[in-house]
């Protein structure tokens, strides 16, 4: 059996590696201070279960996480690392090149970090991909756009939800662009701006297959709710669509392509153009926003345990995927109206579960822009997705209806 040492930023409820893992592994937790053990209803059983927890303020950029991870893993003999945050992918790869473990090490997690390297990679292996370029040099973006046609974006090449990405509408914006960046011009991708329908597909992906998948449509892009926070829905594909087993093809193949480990989640989004669907980016990790309690509800698949028990193989056949329902999708509500006072209690609307808002006493400043900063979510499951997507707008609805500033 292995001795596992979890990298945790998240909620207990969604990381319950006590009871996802077989007995025989010995378990090390490295925990956010803000989702603290003791403040779990089952404190006392995941101590029972952990040979060591530590706690850490400033979880993501704090020194001692990895400081920590290095003494356990000389003490202890530590053979296994699971992470399952953007941050925490990085980290446990130079841990496990460090220490010589077996799982995701540096080059591949990089691959999956670095868009550039992502598409470079994606492009040998022939998977259709958006026109893109690397940016080095002044007069780079103004030379893409002469190729592909304005507008073009330009992106962080290791940016996330949706953060930083600018589009460039003409030549003098594409100059004022590098001259702000300056030296950090290397950092950016150019990429065509195609319309185009947002898809994604989320799973498990072990041994070079796809042990679940799920396939998604979103109602909006991610650029669009960046530059005006709109609501925005994500609902699963109609069985009998014909893009469901082209994306989940497609999505086997960007995996292969990648230097994907043996075990692991993945979420990858495609952009259903009028050429074709494309790959567009992929992470070796779950997927944010509400993907994971959908598929919960949806499939009683949970993608961070399926993943963990491949990775540490603690009985992942005993996870039998079924659907409860034709279709499931969750929406994303955003503070672009400035809504301020006190949330409404538990929702009691039908379909409806998993209701959720960030909306303090008074929410103060303006939101945060990034596609992870949202002021509302929900789950619905429907018998077709045009009833999900009634039901997810009523859910809107009635949150703002419901809205008080007593």
């Amino acid at each position: 059996m292995s001795k596992v040492l979890i990298l945790n930023r998240y909620r207990l409820q969604s990381a319950a590696f006590h009871r996802w893992l077989d007995p025989g592994h010995e378990l090390f937790l490295l925990n956010c201070s803000t989702r603290a053990v003791d403040r779990h209803p089952e404190a006392e059983a995941i101590h029972g279960r952990y040979t060591e927890i530590a706690e850490f303020d400033d979880y993501v950029s704090n020194p001692d996480v990895l400081a920590t991870a290095r003494e356990w893993i000389r003490a202890y003999g530590i053979d296994t690392v699971i992470a399952t945050s953007e941050h925490d992918v990085l980290r446990a790869a130079a841990l496990r090149d460090e220490f010589g473990l077996a799982g995701q090490g540096s080059e591949s997690a990089q691959a999956y970090r670095d868009k550039l390297r992502m598409k470079l990679l994606l492009e040998a292996a022939g998977l259709p991909i958006v026109p893109y370029a690397g940016l080095q040099l002044p007069g780079d973006l103004e030379a893409f756009a002469a190729r592909v046609g304005y507008p073009v974006l330009a992106k962080p090449r290791t940016g996330t939800g949706s953060r930083g990405i600018e589009r460039i509408a003409d030549a003098a914006q594409a100059a004022g662009f590098a001259a702000r960046q300056g030296d950090q011009l290397a950092d950016y991708l150019a990429e065509a701006f195609t319309p185009h329908e947002l898809l994604h597909c989320d799973g498990v992906f072990v041994d070079g297959r796809a042990v679940f998948a799920e396939v998604w449509s979103w109602s909006t892009t991610m650029l669009e709710v960046r530059d005006e926070p709109v609501p925005t829905m994500a609902i699963t594909l109609d069985a009998d669509d014909p893009r469901r087993a082209d994306v989940v093809r497609l999505a086997e193949e960007t995996l292969r392509a990648l230097p994907t480990p043996r075990a692991t989640a993945f979420h990858i989004e495609f952009f259903d153009t009028a050429d074709g669907i494309v790959v567009n980016e992929a992470a070796s990790r779950v997927g944010g926003g509400r993907i994971q309690p959908t598929l919960r509800r949806l499939h009683g698949v949970d993608l961070v345990e399926l993943a963990a028990r491949h990775q540490t193989r603690s009985s992942p056949e005993t996870l039998v995927p079924e659907r409860a329902a034709p279709t499931a999708g969750f929406l994303l509500a955003y503070d672009a109206d400035g809504a301020r006072g006190f949330a409404p209690a538990g929702c009691p609307l039908p379909g409806i579960s998993h209701y959720e808002s960030a909306l303090p006493p008074a929410t103060g400043a303006a939101a945060d822009v990034a596609s992870s900063a949202y002021l509302l979510s929900g789950v619905a499951l429907g018998d077709s997705r045009e009833q999900t997507s009634e039901r997810l707008l009523a859910l809107h609805r009635w949150f703002l209806d419901g809205i008080t500033t007593a």
